[in-house]
């Protein structure tokens, strides 16, 4: 199993303000983390906030993959009249998304005021094939991501909106914390929609933090998608509850021991 580790999630703080993300310095550092720690790949969330040139010589300094960032301008598709942006941002995107060898795109679709649930359905469709065209031409992949809060409740109309697009570049972000909570039955979603799906975040549930502790049992997971035809990356998003360096080597140390 190909594993990644977010390097955002481990160094979130939350301060008197809410989330306080990581910035530039925080990444670097967690790649050298990611590093010392066994894996081989890193996946990040935004890149235009951050100094996405400093990330770029770490990962060829360090000899890391990349294997996902986030889309600029991304969530809002559901609103047609941010489609335009979200073009924009997506071939700004993919720009740097071949400087870092990335060929994982994620993109979100937020809940949209003003929109039924079948005209933002479809909006998100039509922007969806807005999009797919960039990817095709640059041969990477868009990984539509739902999460707890977003417009997606389920992995049924995500699913079906990627048979509507009908493009082997878009995929679904399978996201176990957030499907846990929207719906479970994670292992039979995976199994039975494994051709749609492009990409893997793993967290323990339900306070997101370590994968071998919480009410899901990881490695009977983890040996599920193994066993299936899923060559995608298994990526590990979450929020450490002890000492962030032993909590990463623990965790790699889980996934190998239940391959």
């Amino acid at each position: 199993m190909k594993c990644s580790l977010c390097i955002d999630l481990p160094y979130l703080e939350i301060g008197p303000a809410g989330p306080v993300f990581a910035d530039t310095d925080k990444l670097l550092a967690g790649m050298e983390l990611a590093k010392r720690t066994g894996f081989e790949a890193v996946e990040f969330w935004d890149w235009d906030t951050r100094d996405y040139q400093a990330l770029i010589d770490k990962k060829k300094a360090l000899g890391l993959s990349v294997t996902a960032i986030c889309a600029k301008s991304r969530g809002k598709l559901a609103d047609p009249s941010t489609h335009e942006a979200a073009v924009v941002g997506m071939k700004e995107t993919i720009a740097v998304a071949k400087q870092l060898d990335c060929a994982n795109i994620i993109i979100v679709a937020d809940k949209m005021p003003g929109f039924t649930k079948e005209e933002s359905h479809d909006n998100i469709v039509a922007g969806l094939k807005l999009l797919a065209p960039l990817a095709e031409v640059a041969g990477v992949t868009l990984i539509l991501e739902p999460i707890v809060g977003s417009y997606f409740t389920d992995s049924a109309e995500p699913f079906e909106m990627l048979e509507e697009v009908g493009s082997e570049h878009i995929k679904l972000l399978y996201d176990i914390f957030h499907y846990q909570i929207m719906e479970g039955n994670i292992v039979n979603t995976i199994k039975n929609n494994v051709d749609k799906i492009g990409h893997i975040h793993a967290a323990g549930a339900p306070d997101r933090h370590e994968i071998f502790d919480g009410e899901l049992d990881y490695g009977y997971i983890i040996r599920a998608i193994e066993e299936s035809s899923y060559d995608g990356y298994f990526g590990i998003e979450y929020m450490p509850a002890m000492d962030r360096e032993d909590s990463v080597l623990k965790t790699r140390m889980y996934i190998e021991n239940n391959l």
